[in-house]
């Protein structure tokens, strides 16, 4: 798999600020890169930033085998992303991210790819909302949208553009215990396939009946300000995804 200089700079403070987080995330890295990928999810977890707080973090993602409507074939992507949490307000948390890296492929119902390499650039935004919290209960709310744009292929003089394009919401709830918080829920997810040639636009929707599953996670804090997200989800196939943040 491919790593910029920029994730590089971030598994390296890692590993200057907490060992062990540094070593858990290149383990992930590596072992992810040689399993079949899997669906994508937020990887942001149920902790919000306080009031004017930012959180940071470095994610990430596969999708595979995401099912397109009307049998139009299947999506693949791996995706990194820095990403940003700030606390709007106690109850309410702004997330946005970055795309340090990001590929995907489409394979129609013939078996032919077509594959976008080298993101021109891609990112996010979304929200979440702590709907109630009563130690050690917490219910969370959330939406995500975010989109990468590969730079052009060109078939024969012919420009052909290609976007991804995520939606997601989710209802979780989550437990504290000493030293992780697991949380269950459910998510509706939404994943889009755009293919611009010269002047005609195409839309891939994904597969309407394959749109609600259900998420479990967890958040497990290496430090005082250091933690890792795990998530898996059962929708179209079982998903896997990690995120280590932190905050100052």
């Amino acid at each position: 798999m491919v790593l910029t200089s920029t994730v590089r700079k971030i598994i390296r403070f890692a590993v200057m600020h907490c060992p062990g987080a540094g070593i858990f995330l290149f383990a992930f890295l590596m072992a992810t890169a040689s399993t079949a990928p899997a669906l994508a999810s937020p990887a942001y977890g149920t902790r919000l930033p306080a009031a004017h707080q930012v959180f940071w973090g470095v994610q990430h993602y596969y999708i595979a085998g995401s099912s397109l409507d009307n049998n139009l074939g299947v999506l693949s992507s791996q995706q990194s992303y820095l990403a940003m949490s700030y606390g709007l307000t106690k109850w309410l948390a702004l997330d946005l991210k970055w795309n340090l890296y990001g590929t995907f492929r489409h394979k129609n119902s013939s078996g032919a790819e077509t594959v976008y390499k080298d993101s021109v650039w891609g990112g996010g935004y979304g929200f979440r909302l702590r709907l109630y919290e009563s130690n050690p209960i917490r219910v969370i709310a959330g939406f995500q949208h975010f989109s990468i744009h590969p730079a052009a292929l060109d078939f024969d003089g012919v420009k052909q553009h290609g976007i991804l394009e995520d939606w997601q919401g989710s209802l979780l709830v989550s437990r504290h215990f000493s030293l992780l918080s697991p949380y269950l829920g459910i998510r509706y997810n939404l994943t889009d396939y755009i293919r611009y040639t010269d002047d005609e636009r195409k839309m891939y929707k994904a597969d309407g009946g394959r749109r609600v599953g259900l998420v479990c996670g967890v958040d497990v804090p290496l430090t005082e300000k250091t933690w890792v997200n795990l998530e898996a989800d059962w929708q179209d196939g079982l998903s896997l995804a990690a995120a280590l943040h932190w905050h100052f």
